[in-house]
């Protein structure tokens, strides 16, 4: 007859025993592992125990009776009984596996890891030490070398529920959203129809947008470093994690507008106002982009909407004014200009858009003070150089004129 040994580190481990010739021996251990699998621990022990009597050499046995001993909570005898299987077995894998086992129940890290590692050189392909080893080094703060293990525990074993789990729980505890999501998702294909299922798809739901709100926050960082390539990158991963997120279809419209992707931004535009339909500063810069794009009709809706949400918007006042100004509606743009001004008073770019309407009114000496206006405002040398130029340009022309009619006056 055969004998079977059994480990608990997550799950069953099966494997043949040797051969005994004493027919009670084996009867008694076979007896000890169908109790065991039954989980009547203390028959198991009393059976385990007999085989002992019988073969006191029987490291099978030990490292059996051992597992009922930590099943019922028994950590110090179940140690007794692993060491003394390996006085009789210094390779027995299983056994260095289990007793790591019960020294990190026991918290002792330390000796987790080297008896784990000891069972690794004889048996270098299991899943289950290797996710055993990746809970410890977690605990003991060593977090590559966790991730390692998990990662290689998976790699032995694409159905490892208990290394999936631990490994999203460990990077969602360092806020590597993405990461960890993407163990929930293999833990939810893993656990579909069965119980917790639920618990790990509100997990899901939960760090989706965690995820997604980190990628947004990281393509920010790189976008402030000048890094767009990369921004967008980020904000285009958060969107497939996310498709809703606002924030990153605001920030990657505004990137593609400024690279002048106008039409793409305003796709970016019109998903997330979609969600935030009330969104204010959605409406005007989607606005922004039909103007670019010449569709000043839309432009117009979409200001007049911004405007509507947010009556306080100075640039969207001003950007208005902009299309009314290039369909020659100069009275409508002075009055978006106008009222730009009033509300943010210190913003010289609107002094200078006012005073091009007033030069094509003709009206050289309100231009002439809007453009005095913009120059005290502005602290741009390069803006300033421009705007006295075109003082200077009215001062010519109102000199001209003053010459011509003087010219006319003489007799």
């Amino acid at each position: 007859m055969r004998k079977i040994v059994f480990l608990i580190v997550g799950f069953l481990m099966l494997v043949p025993a040797q051969c005994f010739p004493q027919q009670d021996v084996v009867g008694a251990y076979n007896q000890g592992w169908e109790a065991l699998k039954q989980e009547r621990l203390d028959d198991a022990i009393a059976l385990f125990t007999k085989a002992l009597q019988l073969d006191p050499q029987d490291h099978l046995a030990y490292n059996n009776r051992g597992v009922a001993y930590k099943r019922k909570g028994l950590l110090d005898k179940a140690l007794a009984d692993y060491n003394r299987a390996l006085e009789i077995k210094p390779d027995y894998a299983l056994a260095l596996a289990n007793r790591g086992t019960a020294r990190y129940k026991k918290g002792d890290l330390d000796g987790a890891v080297e008896d784990l590692n000891k069972a690794l050189k004889y048996t270098k392909k299991d899943s289950v030490i290797y996710t055993t080893l990746g809970l410890v080094e977690r605990d003991r703060g060593q977090v590559d070398q966790a991730v390692k293990d998990l990662r290689q525990a998976i790699s032995l074993n694409k159905k490892n529920l208990r290394a999936y789990l631990a490994l999203g729980e460990l990077y969602e505890s360092h806020k590597v959203y993405d990461k960890a999501l993407e163990s929930y998702m293999k833990v939810a294909e893993l656990t579909h129809g069965r119980g917790g299922a639920k618990e790990i798809q509100d997990r899901i739901t939960n760090l989706r947008k965690l995820a997604g709100e980190d990628l947004h926050r990281r393509g920010l960082d790189q976008y402030r470093q000048g890094n767009e390539k990369q921004a967008l990158a980020l904000w285009s991963d958060a969107l497939k994690i996310d498709p809703g997120l606002v924030a990153a279809l605001r920030d990657r419209g505004l990137t593609l507008h400024k690279s002048g992707k106008f039409q793409k931004a305003i796709e970016d535009f019109t998903v997330a106002l979609e969600q935030d339909p009330s969104n204010a500063e959605l409406n005007r810069v989607r606005a922004d982009a039909y103007y670019k794009l010449k569709q000043s009709e839309k432009a117009l809706a979409d200001y007049n909407k911004a405007i509507e949400l947010n009556p306080g918007d100075a640039i969207g006042y001003n950007n208005r004014g902009l299309v009314f100004h290039e369909r020659e509606e100069l009275d409508r743009a002075m009055d978006d200009y106008s009222k730009a001004i009033s509300l943010e008073p210190t913003n010289p770019i609107f002094f200078e858009n006012r005073a091009l309407i007033y030069l094509a009114k003709g009206l050289e000496k309100k231009a002439l003070a809007d453009y005095q206006a913009a120059l005290k405002l502005t602290t741009d040398e390069r803006i300033k150089e421009t705007i006295l130029e075109k003082v200077s340009a009215i001062g010519k022309k109102s000199e001209e004129q003053s010459t011509a009619s003087g010219a006319r006056s003489r007799p």
